[in-house]
């Protein structure tokens, strides 16, 4: 049986205690010391009341945790650009990670290596690569942020290890893995390659709308955890009232029975999309000309574009080219929304 603790919290300014609460279930995994890697959400630099990625006093009431338990922390993860110090540096200081090593003892990494970790049993990855701050970890604190996402509909734990894949592997992969079933096992096998030894997950400002960069903030005044990823997820999901039938990824595991441990929210509803809408039983060929039909495509505002070319490189699929502004093409695009994931101006949405 998993257990998915769920507790009500009031804001980031007082969240240490919140955390130690619910971080106490798991203390017998940090007894032993050692390095453990903190694992926030990275997406993309971003202020933290956008509610794009992991707010810093989450982080570090996380890593004051660990810290009181001997352990070394390391904070890190790929943003879904170019790996490089340079960009990886831009997206730290944006998130206000910067803050990190002034106010704990914790270290913000920069090693972008990795090494590929076997999965001779992986659904569709016989081998993930997987960043190699991660696999020296002796402990792997997943730190997702609550939010919708305009292609899987919702992201949290599971996909949040997916940033452990690094820089624009993460976008060839949505170009290798265009079906939604082929993709979210894909997303599973990266998990099980990460292994996250403990998930927490910031719900405290969580995102609806057309997440996982472009959505609205909500405050949901909700932190959940488990050392079960899937399980998190789907509690989640029923504490904000997303359909968990809706969500591809949790349709593609099968989960163990879940005790939760605390009270779910009452009359908690966010807005969520439909997300990858495309037939999951057709095949895969006839499944990407259905999304050219039936899902949305992004689409540019050109008073907020700056015509940095982000969108460009991203695209696993070669189908964005640079005049003044980026051109979409409609039959390249296979929908994955990379582009309006990392545009640093949010001026690409899919509508």
């Amino acid at each position: 049986m998993a257990q998915v603790y769920v507790r009500r919290c009031g804001d980031y300014e007082n969240v240490q205690g919140d955390v130690k609460s619910i971080f106490s279930p798991f203390n017998k995994l940090t007894s032993s010391g050692g390095t453990a890697l903190v694992k926030p959400n990275l997406l993309k630099g971003a202020s933290p009341d956008k509610a794009v990625t992991t707010h810093p006093n989450f982080i570090i009431a996380v890593i004051r945790e660990l810290e009181d338990a001997g352990m070394k922390v390391i904070v890190g993860d790929s943003p879904g650009g170019p790996s490089s110090k340079k960009f990886l540096k831009r997206c730290y200081e944006k998130s206000n990670w910067t803050r990190i090593p002034d106010e704990t003892d914790a270290i913000l990494n920069f090693d972008l290596s990795y090494s590929h970790v076997p999965l001779p049993e992986g659904r569709v990855l016989k081998s993930v690569p997987v960043m190699n701050v991660c696999r020296d970890a002796d402990l792997v604190v997943n730190l997702p942020k609550l939010k919708t996402h305009s292609l899987t509909v919702f992201t949290g734990a599971v996909k949040n290890t997916y940033g452990m894949v690094p820089g624009l592997m993460k976008s060839a992969f949505h170009g290798q893995y265009k079906g939604m079933k082929r993709f979210n096992r894909m997303l599973l096998d990266v998990h099980d390659a990460v292994a996250p030894d403990i998930s927490i997950m910031d719900g405290i400002i969580g995102m609806e709308g057309k997440g996982p960069a472009g959505g609205d903030p909500v405050k949901l005044s909700l932190i959940l955890a488990s050392t079960d990823a899937p399980s998190l997820d789907h509690v989640a999901c029923r504490a904000v009232d997303i359909d968990t039938s809706k969500v591809p990824l949790l349709r593609e595991v099968k989960l163990p029975d879940i005790e939760v441990v605390g009270e779910l929210p009452r009359g908690v509803s966010i807005d969520y999309p439909k997300g990858g809408s495309t037939p999951w039983w057709l095949p895969e060929t006839f499944g990407g000309v259905m999304a050219n039909l039936y899902m949305k495509r992004p689409e540019l505002y050109e008073e907020k574009c700056i015509s940095c070319g982000e969108c460009m490189r991203v695209c696993p699929e070669d189908a964005i080219k640079m005049n003044q502004y980026p051109k979409i093409s409609w039959w390249k695009c296979i929908r994955c929304y990379c582009c309006a994931e990392i545009c640093p101006e949010d001026a690409l949405e899919p509508r």
